[in-house]
């Protein structure tokens, strides 16, 4: 099954709300979820035209990242830092927001977002932390942990959450919560203490976008699979839309699995 990045390559990119919704992010997510047809697009290439699909495929740098990117210019990085965890640093193009994204130092300006080697981070990526910057780091995080199902119209997010992330993790470490627990602190993650599941461990995505995995094994004995149940900060939509919280589950998943 093509995945929403997939989906998303896809479209024009533009943002022109034809097919009802108000990003091209959104309608992916739809289509990713069964939600509506690719045909609602007009502009998405029929089956017949896949060979054009391929000719015209957009560069990395696709329309949808360069407005985003442009959306920085004027923003007051210095003033927004604090509030979404980071710092404003220095580079060679001038000054940038540093955070730490799934672990690893990131540097977000106009000129795009790059890791502390210098490479450009994939699309999907910059897609996510533009959205997390433009979120402005709303106030504190609750402290209260919660199921996507508690957040208003989420009902055929679950289902995507569900499998591409809860059971991609709880099939990749059955039998390994060891593994689970080392990948998860290699995130800066930690243990959640009391537990009452066999492991339960909080990994920092994004400064203000925290995500516990409660992961129970398998046990054959009695016949019952291995299960994990992500929760959010009961405050994450106003640090993430609710697609963009949704990608930085898979992201986790695909990180902690190597996927």
């Amino acid at each position: 099954m093509a995945s929403v990045f997939d989906i998303l390559k896809e479209t024009r990119k533009d943002n022109c709300g034809k097919c009802g919704y108000p990003t091209c992010l959104a309608f992916a997510a739809a289509v990713h979820s069964g939600a509506v047809s690719r045909a609602q697009c007009p502009f998405i290439k029929g089956e017949g035209s896949k060979e054009d699909a391929r000719n015209n495929r957009p560069d990395p740098e696709t329309t949808l990242v360069r407005q985003l990117r442009a959306k920085i210019r004027g923003m007051d990085l210095s003033r927004l830092a604090p509030g979404l965890g980071g710092r404003v640093v220095e580079t060679e193009k001038g000054k940038a927001l540093e955070l730490f994204y799934l672990g690893r130092k990131v540097f977000l300006s106009q000129d795009g977002v790059t890791s502390q080697g210098g490479e450009d981070l994939e699309t999907r990526d910059q897609i996510l932390l533009y959205n997390y910057l433009f979120f402005k780091g709303n106030g504190p995080l609750s402290g209260r942990w919660v199921g996507l199902e508690s957040f208003p119209n989420s009902m055929s997010k679950v289902v995507t959450l569900k499998k591409y992330t809860e059971e991609r993790l709880a099939q990749a470490f059955k039998s390994r919560i060891g593994d689970l627990i080392d990948a998860c602190l290699n995130l800066d993650g930690k243990a959640i203490e009391p537990c009452y599941a066999d492991a339960c461990i909080l990994v920092p995505v994004l400064p203000r976008v925290p995500i516990q995995i409660h992961f129970w094994d398998e046990d054959e004995e009695d016949g019952f699979p291995a299960k994990v149940k992500v929760l959010f900060d009961e405050r994450a939509l106003d640090f993430l839309d609710i697609e963009s919280l949704i990608f930085a589950s898979e992201r986790l998943a695909e990180t902690l699995t190597g996927r």
